[in-house]
């Protein structure tokens, strides 16, 4: 493995991370874990975003916003220059934010469904695995400025209810890796059964990219996430030569770091990666406030 040093990201500007009031598990690959990425992250929290008030087919209303703007504000003043969050339902909000934030922000892995769709052949269409496959809508797709056209080459499949993703993001169940990756290897594998003209995956949510690369190894096919998004993001606002110089150090770091946690002790959030946790564990804000956000995040 390549010696990957935290260090070598000093000279990279941050990425803000708006953290989100849920409770559980975030191993390395989620898109919250700061060892996910090859850039440095720093976060904060938006009050009153809980996942029954992010995961949702109804529009935002203006308070729910405002939260997730106060936040935005305070990363941009803390020097990030460009802005992530953690669920991909907040495509509902993407329009609002780019409006009111003075940095670019990308709310969601959906954002890039345009351009894979460019690339894939006409007759070929994009399975999206989510969260929440009843609550995902036309309405997001259309915040994000995605075409009725575009979002009628979209085949939807969600985690299923009282599976292991879903009892997690609602702190009812511990950590299982083995259990979410059977989740998501089978929405895809059920994807393809119904649907035999997708051509590519793209996985709305933040917690899914440790499980990109079984869905890819197991159906053959390209497959998106927060991660890919991300990174193309980050290149772009700070020159691919400089975000990239990190990356593959980096990445073999994170499939090796997925790997320890694959197996948390059964009834309880995993201590697989605690040590790691414990050791790149950092603050919300500029000074401390309380809120230690680790592997183990208390606000995700």
């Amino acid at each position: 493995m390549t010696d990957y040093r935290p260090e070598d990201q000093a000279s990279l500007p941050p990425i803000g991370f708006i953290a989100v009031q849920c409770f559980f598990y975030r191993p390395a690959g989620d898109a919250f874990n700061e060892n996910t990425w090859a850039f440095p992250v720093i976060r904060e929290l938006a009050e009153g975003s809980r996942e029954d008030q992010l995961v949702t087919k109804v529009a935002y209303d203006d308070a729910f916003i405002d939260n997730f703007v106060a936040a935005g504000k305070k990363l941009a003043e803390r020097g990030a220059v460009g802005i992530l969050t953690s669920c991909g339902f907040l495509a509902m909000a993407q329009p609002l934010l780019a409006e009111r934030l003075p940095i670019p922000v990308a709310t969601s892995s959906l954002i890039q469904i345009p351009s894979i769709l460019a690339w894939l052949p006409p007759s070929k269409k994009i399975g999206i695995i989510t969260y929440n496959a009843r609550e995902l809508v036309s309405l997001h797709f259309e915040r994000l400025g995605i075409s009725k056209e575009h979002a009628a080459r979209c085949h939807i499949a969600g985690a299923p209810d009282g599976g292991s993703l879903r009892l997690l993001v609602t702190s009812k169940g511990p950590y299982n890796f083995d259990d979410i990756e059977k989740e998501m290897i089978a929405a895809a594998k059920e994807l393809m059964d119904e649907h035999p003209d997708i051509g590519a995956f793209v996985l709305e949510c933040t917690q899914m990219p440790p499980f990109g690369e079984s869905v890819q190894r197991v159906t053959g096919l390209p497959t998106y996430d927060v991660y890919t998004m991300g990174t193309w993001f980050y290149s772009g606002l700070c020159g691919q030569s400089d975000s990239i110089a990190t990356n593959s150090a980096n990445r073999e770091l994170k499939t090796e770091l997925i790997r320890a946690d694959r197996r948390p002790p059964c009834g309880a959030p995993s201590r697989g990666g605690a040590d790691r946790a414990e050791q790149n564990a950092t603050l919300v804000g500029s000074g401390s406030r309380g809120r230690a956000l680790d592997g183990r995040s208390r606000n995700g």
